[in-house]
């Protein structure tokens, strides 16, 4: 990670590798959505007794170097803003993963199958009985475990919760879960023939999201 000059306005834009991917395929970016952050702010240095009045409280916060964009929300947005643009609200609702923000899917010695993994997310303020809805960004070589209704489950394209996006399929695949407390995902197995990391969104009503990044290792053999 880099410091940019922040004597001028910068807009340091770059591709994740999904978009990467996706030019390199020649197909359109298709952005849909977009998030800001506030990562490497420093918000005890806002100064209501600063001298110059009330134009400068904030002057030493934007005066601090920015980072420069990568393509790691775990790094880049581990502090996204939320909200609606309330002034005077100081606590937002929040999801964190209590399982983890990086878990691995690995493969079970000597078989062609893999080791599940279970995201397990928790609001706060604390809500008993919470449920959440989760976004896979990619799904190719996934399956759904924990006996989870067909109907919770939509994916892109001709997919469905009986049909499953092969490993090799050409182009990521997303996949909507719905009204969960927990999401179990694991391999299909003897699918994976190379590393694979994902992206899953875990939502929530009213709720500043939380992210999971899942690694798939290889099974697509016995050794």
């Amino acid at each position: 990670m880099g410091i940019l000059d922040n004597d001028t306005v910068i807009v340091d834009a770059i591709l994740t590798k999904l978009g990467r991917q996706k030019l390199a395929n020649g197909r359109p970016l298709g952005i849909t959505r977009y998030a800001f952050g506030d990562t490497g702010v420093d918000y005890t240095l806002y100064n209501p007794n600063h001298p110059s009045g009330s134009d400068s409280y904030g002057s030493a916060i934007t005066s601090m170097p920015m980072m420069e964009a990568v393509p790691d929300d775990n790094v880049f947005l581990r502090f996204r803003l939320y909200g609606q643009g309330e002034r005077n609200v100081q606590n937002f609702s929040f999801i964190t993963i209590t399982s983890g923000t990086s878990v691995t899917i690995t493969k079970i010695q000597g078989e062609t199958q893999s080791n599940s993994q279970t995201i397990i997310p928790q609001v706060f303020p604390s809500v008993g009985g919470a449920r959440f809805n989760y976004k896979i960004l990619d799904m190719r070589g996934l399956a759904i475990g924990g006996g989870v209704s067909a109907s919770s489950i939509s994916i892109d394209g001709d997919f469905s919760a009986t049909n499953l996006p092969p490993f090799d399929h050409p182009d990521p695949v997303i996949a909507n879960i719905t009204n969960l407390a927990t999401l179990t995902i694991n391999a299909q197995p003897q699918q994976i023939t190379t590393q694979r990391s994902i992206g899953v969104e875990v939502t929530r009503d009213g709720a500043a999201a939380g992210f999971v990044t899942v690694t798939v290792n290889v099974n697509n053999t016995t050794t």
